[in-house]
């Protein structure tokens, strides 16, 4: 007994020390730390963590199945050079799945639901009259944290969480967009309207519009990339 719940017990922890690389890795290609086609080397990152090498090679292959590392015969593993098709994809794959849990989000009425975007976007209000752009993708974050766990479907959470995350690699480069934080609140405020008039599937529209908008800026950030 004492042995299996010692095994357990390691288990655990590699489970957790996985998943703790796999986040840290996760934000370097987020923020830019780490640039498309850059090669990570494992002993280096080994070393840089002081871990072993058994829990970084599980993150590559987590991070490689969720489209953020690519491992090719004699280049090793490095981050992935997103094409604009695969960006547009992802992005189409969120705007559906987030429409979605906004539907079921507003059918269930929560009244608590609506006062809590309201606090937040007054908070985003302020944040985007000083320009903070930091703070005011922090605050939209939460307030799209809020709205989609209000649907109450764990698995769709879980798997528009993959593509947030995604998109997330274009999110800055998208909000230095000229006018791009008034477009934004403005689109959120029609979302609040439609959400406290009890209007999912008005709500739902707004979302994935709001979400596909931002194409037309990858193309710019692709430099006129060609759709393949």
């Amino acid at each position: 007994m004492e042995e299996s719940e010692e095994k357990t017990g390691e288990q655990l922890e590699h489970s957790s020390l996985v998943d703790t690389i796999v986040e840290k890795l996760e934000n370097l290609i987020i923020n830019g730390t780490l640039k498309p086609g850059e090669r990570l080397y494992e002993n280096k990152l080994c070393e840089r963590l002081g871990v072993s090498r058994s829990p970084v090679r599980e993150a590559f292959r987590i991070l490689e199945g969720q489209g953020f590392l690519v491992n090719q015969p004699r280049k090793g593993v490095s981050v992935v050079r997103a094409s604009l098709k695969e960006a547009t994809d992802a992005y189409v794959i969120r705007a559906n799945l987030e429409s979605l849990a906004i539907v079921l989000a507003v059918q269930k009425r929560d009244a608590n639901l609506v006062e809590k975007l309201k606090r937040i976007h007054e908070t985003m209000k302020k944040l985007a009259s000083i320009g903070d752009e930091a703070g005011y993708i922090r605050a939209n974050d939460e307030f799209h944290e809020i709205m989609v766990e209000g649907c109450g479907n764990e698995q769709l959470i879980q798997m528009l969480g993959r593509f947030v995350k995604q998109t997330a690699r274009y999110r800055k480069m998208v909000f230095v967009v000229p006018g791009k934080m008034n477009e934004s609140l403005d689109s959120h405020e029609m979302l609040i309207r439609s959400i406290e008039f009890g209007d999912a599937e008005g709500a739902g529209n707004i979302r994935k519009n709001s979400i596909l908008t931002n194409i037309k800026h990858l193309e710019q950030l692709f430099h006129g990339e060609e759709k393949k």
